[in-house]
């Protein structure tokens, strides 16, 4: 299957749920999932030299995703295989978490993150704070600047079901120039990571999808 955002009548109440009926209309994905590369990377190496490394990481290997707007709102439904983990309880212990990666320049690079001049905007939820998602900007690794999500104005909900996450964030078509922006008739460009909270991931230690993948937006 090949995704496309398609367009709906749906109110942003309904686009956020992921639960709703209204998902069995979207033309969704799955994307193979890999290990972030850490190991010899001198940007890694210069921030973290213990994630650099790491080799245990990037246990998650696949992401279904599916997208969907309403003129108005566009929202992105993830989905994946995890076992649950939403708590912390002591310093060893890590939560799951997924983001969604644009791109805010035509030559910005998402397996770097951006590079100076070339920043990639992202939309980051965190298990532990489920309705709480974060906007990201950055220009490159460790430049990540985290920003409250409701400042660009994103929502996300979410429920795990079946040993499976199912998460929703959803963001006006437009906000501030800081932001990635959408545009019905115009394809957007997506990469995506995954944090196994079990497996102690977090930061560079994740899955990701590779660099962009061009997507159809009705």
């Amino acid at each position: 299957r090949v995704m496309e955002i398609k367009r709906v009548t749906a109110d942003a109440a309904a686009l956020l749920d992921p639960a709703n009926a209204i998902w069995q209309q979207a033309a969704g994905q799955d994307f193979p999932m890999v290990p972030t590369p850490l190991k010899g990377n001198p940007a890694i190496e210069a921030i973290s030299p213990f994630i650099a490394q790491s080799t245990d990481h990037g246990v998650i290997h696949g992401l279904s995703v599916a997208g969907l707007h309403n003129g108005k709102v566009l929202a992105l439904r993830l989905s994946w295989a995890s076992d649950r983990h939403d708590k912390i309880a002591d310093l060893d212990q890590f939560v799951d978490g997924v983001a969604v990666m644009f791109p805010l320049t035509a030559k910005a690079s998402a397996v770097t993150m951006g590079s100076p001049g070339e920043p990639v905007n992202a939309w980051y939820w965190k298990a532990d704070k489920a309705d709480q998602p974060f906007d990201v900007v950055a220009e490159g690794y460790g430049t990540s600047t985290r920003r409250p999500g409701k400042d660009a104005q994103l929502s996300s909900k979410a429920i795990h079901k079946d040993g499976r996450w199912h998460v929703v964030l959803e963001r006006p078509l437009k906000v501030g120039n800081q932001y990635a922006q959408f545009e019905p008739g115009t394809p957007t460009k997506l990469a995506f990571g995954i944090w196994s909270g079990g497996n102690r991931e977090r930061a560079g230690r994740k899955s990701f999808s590779g660099d962009f993948t061009l997507v159809p937006v009705a």
